[in-house]
């Protein structure tokens, strides 16, 4: 691994952020998702899920037909951006600073729904009368005055805005922008009408406020309807509004605020990356423009970051939406509006339908989801017949299976030659399919791992429903279609060319990009964390490596690194106790976001190496960006990952603090997590506090639950544990840091 020294305070410089950046300010679950790029422009499109037909193209919302482009002048001189980031560090409102000599303008962009009451969960019919606020403050640092020309342009619909008095409207009559602020400023319209300037006089060390409102598709005629209340007031409500929401979260404090403003903003960029369809539906996004699509292998892990930070409505209401596009044969794949053969999806929804009931424990909720879970399962069961057909002689050509449409294409799969007699190495898995993730269409074992779990999972609510008759079907059936996943794989590392032998992604394709083939791990637990395989896969990723994280994991190859799907992956190594590598894979991705938390999909690091798949979106420089950004997979990995660290669940027994560096919690501190809803049932908080070098005091309180807990002390290098006291009282220990506790318990740990 590369030398990224966990310590007190981790070093977050965003060093590796992709060029190419942009930022995201929105309301949760709103339909209106505004890009703000890297001068200070916002953009966004008109085709939310509410508009686009089903039958729409992956990338037709990238269309940004909405704009208002925002440039400052010094006379002719134009300001330029000196920095980029969240308000106070958290907030999901953008934060631009640029200057010209002296002058300095602060540029603060944030949405806000003026009707919304503070801490409430939005639903389908909330934000009606929601707008986007651009607050542009102007400093004259210098000892004579300035004029500064702020120059607004902008469309709607792809219509240009003309200035009418203080407002750019489009030909068809709806608002782009309004100034709503002058502050003594001086209003002209330039270029035929086209741009609104606005000409501002700033005394010697003097300051001048403009505010600019964009609301939501919003006919002129009726701007009177629309808000009254000044720029410093809706920043308040905004404020307002996501304190309230954060307060009825999961909190999760470290020492380090970064580290927990990373945690607040990244569940917030979840949040906000969800949108209710025109039937009513919340979809979980991959991001909000390309990505602007529902996958249910990505609906797993926003779901749980959700139900792990503690929104469980809003994850409820995205795995019901998942109910509601199952076909009638069970068959469960995506994204909906393209219908990709991605068997992954299936698993993704039956899995993110069973945490959902697991982190609520609502049996009355699970009778509804059961049909739905069960049908996707005998899917999975029925159609695993087609790959035991493939190249086999005897079948009739009737009986043949087909290869289904996909859009694009990769690289075909290797088909090696049999000997007579032998079984193709795909025999039992799921039919030929999209391959995804720099991957050939054809048998990705990531598809089959998450089906498999599927199966699982369905086989554990048949139990938990009492229908015996399904358990025993479903568990036959996990069991020989998980012997078929292995035999293919052990089949499959006989084709490799590295040592040690790893886990491969396909099974004729063993260079291909390995980053899902970690699902094998986490969540399926198909594969023990120490299983030669995976260890042979950890050491494969390790040696390929560039900026600290793993390359040839999707369509960049090895040309390439992705760091949302780093943050799943370094899950593995918290599973295998190897912590310090989980932490560095974490601060190396944390280094390849932007400086507003977001991250892009893949980032091109070494452009001289080949690519997974010759794609248009791959043919970038080296620190671009490839995919969509913000992307919600990297967010809500991050609210998983770090509370992961904290509280996880293994095997159905609670841990504590498994992944906690010592040194993240310096003498004197805390780290504190309360009131975490856990898939053990209820709640859990804890605070560990670092009193003397030597000395930890751990309090946990489960709210009531039965379970033991494992607490896992932080301890540092050559350190053990010397003695412990539960609640007062001495108790036998042992030199190793895990503790099993088994009530509510104040812990004090004397470690030497």
């Amino acid at each position: 691994m590369a030398a990224m020294v966990a310590s007190a305070q981790v070093v977050i410089d965003h060093r590796w952020a992709n060029t190419d950046a942009q930022s995201l300010i929105g309301l949760p679950m709103g339909s209106h998702k505004t890009v703000v790029d890297k001068q200070g422009n916002l953009k966004w499109s008109q085709w939310s899920l509410k508009r686009k037909p089903l039958d729409t193209p992956i990338g037709f919302s990238s269309q940004m037909d909405g704009d208002l482009a925002i440039q400052a002048f010094a006379g002719a001189e134009p300001f330029t951006m000196k920095s980029q980031e969240l308000y106070r560090g958290r907030y999901p409102f953008v934060e631009s600073t640029l200057a010209n000599g002296n002058l300095a303008l602060d540029e603060l962009a944030f949405a806000v729904d003026p009707e919304a009451q503070a801490g409430t969960i939005p639903n389908a019919t909330s934000g009606a009368k929601g707008l986007d606020v651009v607050r542009l403050t102007l400093t004259n640092n210098g000892s004579q005055a300035a004029e500064v020309t702020l120059k607004l342009s902008g469309r709607e619909r792809n219509l240009p805005g003309h200035v009418v008095n203080r407002t750019l409207e489009n030909g068809a009559g709806e608002d782009v922008a309004m100034v709503t602020e002058m502050d003594g400023a001086a209003i002209r319209s330039e270029d035929d009408g086209l741009t609104l300037a606005l000409q501002v006089a700033l005394p010697a060390h003097g300051t001048r406020t403009l505010s600019v409102e964009v609301p939501y598709e919003w006919p002129a005629a009726r701007n009177a309807e629309l808000s009254q209340s000044d720029s410093e007031t809706l920043l308040r409500q905004a404020v307002a509004q996501w304190d309230g929401l954060w307060a009825r979260a999961t909190k999760i404090d470290f020492p380090q605020r970064e580290l927990s403003d990373f945690y607040s903003s990244s569940l917030a960029y979840v949040l906000i990356l969800t949108e209710y369809d025109a039937r009513g539906d919340l979809w979980t996004l991959d991001g909000p423009a390309v990505y602007r699509q529902y996958w249910g292998r990505g609906e797993y892990f926003q779901a749980r970051a959700l139900e792990a930070g503690g929104w469980l409505q809003p994850a409820r209401e995205s795995v019901e939406h998942a109910f509601h596009i199952i076909q009638d044969d069970g068959e469960w794949d995506g994204p909906p509006t393209s219908g990709w053969p991605a068997w992954d999806n299936a698993g993704g929804n039956v899995a993110a339908a069973w945490d959902y009931y697991l982190f609520t424990r609502d049996k009355q909720w699970l009778v509804a989801a059961y049909p739905f879970m069960l049908r996707a399962s005998e899917w999975i069961r029925d159609h695993r017949e087609e790959s035991t057909l493939e190249g086999v002689s005897g079948v009739p050509e009737g009986a043949r299976p087909i290869r289904r449409m996909i859009p694009s294409h990769c690289k075909p799969e290797p088909d090696p030659a049999l000997q007579t007699g032998e079984k193709p190495y795909w025999y039992g898995l799921l039919p030929w399919s999209y391959g995804d993730s720099g991957l050939p269409e054809g048998h990705s074992f990531s598809h089959n791992f998450l089906a498999a779990y599927a199966e699982r999972v369905t086989e554990e609510a048949a139990r938990a429903l009492g229908h015996a008759n399904d358990a025993t079907w479903l568990a036959k059936e996990y069991d020989a279609y998980t012997a078929a996943v292995h035999k293919s794989v052990r089949r499959a590392v006989t084709l490799e060319k590295e040592t040690p032998a790893y886990l491969p992604a396909m099974p004729t394709y063993p260079e291909g990009a390995y980053s899902q083939t970690f699902l094998a791990v986490y969540p399926t637990q198909l594969y023990a964390p120490e299983d030669p395989l995976v260890t042979g896969l950890i050491a494969r990723m390790e040696r390929e490596e560039k900026q600290g994280l793993p390359t040839n994991v999707a369509w960049a190859g090895p040309a390439g690194v992705w760091a949302g799907e780093s943050m799943n992956m370094a899950e593995t190594y918290l599973l295998r106790g190897e912590q310090q590598k989980a932490v560095d894979m974490l601060v190396a991705a944390l280094n390849h976001s932007y400086t507003t938390k977001v991250w892009k999909e893949e980032i091109l690091v070494d452009v001289s190496l080949p690519r997974a798949c010759d794609t248009p979106h791959s043919k970038r420089s080296n620190q671009e960006g490839t995919g969509d950004m913000p992307e919600a997979w990297a967010n809500a990995n991050l609210v998983l990952f770090l509370r992961d660290m904290l509280v996880n669940e293994r095997e159905g027994t609670l841990h504590l603090l498994a992944g906690l560096p010592s040194d993240w919690v310096p003498v004197g501190k805390a780290v504190t997590v309360e009131d975490a809803p856990v898939t053990t049932g209820g709640t859990v908080s804890v605070r560990a506090e670092h009193v003397t070098a030597k000395r930890w005091k751990i309090a946990m309180d489960p709210h009531g639950a039965r379970r033991a807990i494992v607490l896992h002390v932080p301890l540092e290098s050559g350190q053990q544990v010397h003695a412990v006291r539960v609640d007062g009282r001495p108790v036998i220990a042992s030199a190793e840091p895990a503790l099993t506790v088994t009530r509510p318990s104040v812990v004090e740990v004397d470690v030497e």
